[in-house]
């Protein structure tokens, strides 16, 4: 690794040939404590050719070529291929505000840290809305942070499961093999949070505001994704393998925990299905496979929002629920 180095930022790109100039636009600098790592999936647009006009004009700009795989195989060749001491990921079709990197690379110099996070907006075509949750505080992390606190103490609603938003140590992600779980479109940054977080001992909070989370409307989250339950029910395995390559025992409470937070996700989800049969057994499916029909969490383990939930789950509402919803899509 080279030490002069400090941060790699990874930018996994598909078909953003209208957006990646203004995203690069915002990360550009001289600094060469910085270097951009512009991970080209496969794009068939010409999002090549922008890149490529940045990358002659600026040394820390470099262009990486590769077959589509997917935005989790594009980040891991760009985790791979990193030199910094820390790793940060941008979407081709974001942005960063002007004190991204001074912030950043201040805090890396300053501050003791395995996890840096800090707040962003969801920008739309013709507003802002401020996502900032996280306040100044830090926190020193037991073993197995990554099941006993992200999940089972559901920090994960106030550290969101999103990667870009925060920043990681080299280090450990290459030392513990730390990367994204391929072919899973959906909660495949939270299942590498999780894996993260079983090496980490320390995360640093910072409020600022630093990130721009452009929403399209064609964009996975906006749109019917049927993949959405089927990944979701990945989780279970997922979480499995990490608990094993982190010598974690994983119990059935941590598995329902996040069966639970995904419950009206999934309802939602399948309320934009156009096949309202289909829907409907989708949601049935889950509540099978999940265990959700039996769940066993206790109620004092869960945040308030999650046991009313379980509660709904509980007196069967989960088909109701649907159905009202399906009516008002």
């Amino acid at each position: 690794m080279e030490k002069d180095i400090l941060l790699s930022i990874v930018i996994p790109v598909y078909n953003v040939q209208d957006y990646i100039g203004k995203c690069l636009n915002s990360l550009k600098t001289s600094d060469n404590r910085v270097e951009i790592l512009v991970v080209d999936d496969g794009s068939p647009d010409e999002s090549c050719e922008v890149i490529k006009n940045y990358e002659k004009n600026y040394s820390n700009i470099h262009y990486i070529k590769k077959e589509n795989g997917g935005v989790s195989s594009a980040r891991n060749l760009g985790i791979v291929l990193s030199k910094g001491k820390y790793v940060t990921f941008v979407d081709g079709d974001d942005f960063v505000d002007e004190q991204y990197l001074p912030k950043i690379l201040e805090y890396i110099q300053v501050l003791d840290f395995d996890l840096l996070c800090f707040n962003y907006c969801l920008t739309y075509d013709d507003h802002e809305t401020e996502v900032n949750d996280l306040k100044n505080e830090s926190f020193n992390l037991d073993d197995n942070a990554g099941f006993t606190w992200y999940i089972r103490q559901n920090m994960d609603d106030q550290i969101k499961q999103s990667s870009i938003n925060k920043v990681y140590k080299a280090d450990i992600l290459k030392n513990h093999e730390v990367l994204f779980t391929k072919n899973q479109t959906v909660g495949e940054d939270f299942l590498f949070n999780v894996e993260y977080l079983q090496h980490c001992k320390k995360v640093i909070c910072k409020e600022d505001i630093l990130y721009h989370y452009y929403q399209r409307d064609t964009s996975v989250m906006r749109t019917y994704n049927k993949k959405y339950t089927n990944d979701i029910l990945k989780f279970e395995s997922n979480l499995k393998c990490i608990a094993v390559k982190t010598n974690y025992s994983i119990t059935q409470n941590d598995i329902q925990y996040l069966y639970i937070k995904y419950w009206f996700g999934i309802i939602n989800q399948e309320t934009r299905n156009p096949d309202s049969n289909d829907g409907l057994n989708r949601v049935k499916m889950y509540m099978e496979q999940s265990g959700l029909k039996n769940v066993k969490v206790k109620y004092s383990e869960l945040e308030f929002k999650h046991k009313i939930y379980k509660f709904l789950i509980n007196i069967h509402l989960t088909i109701p629920i649907y159905k009202i919803l399906k009516k008002k899509a």
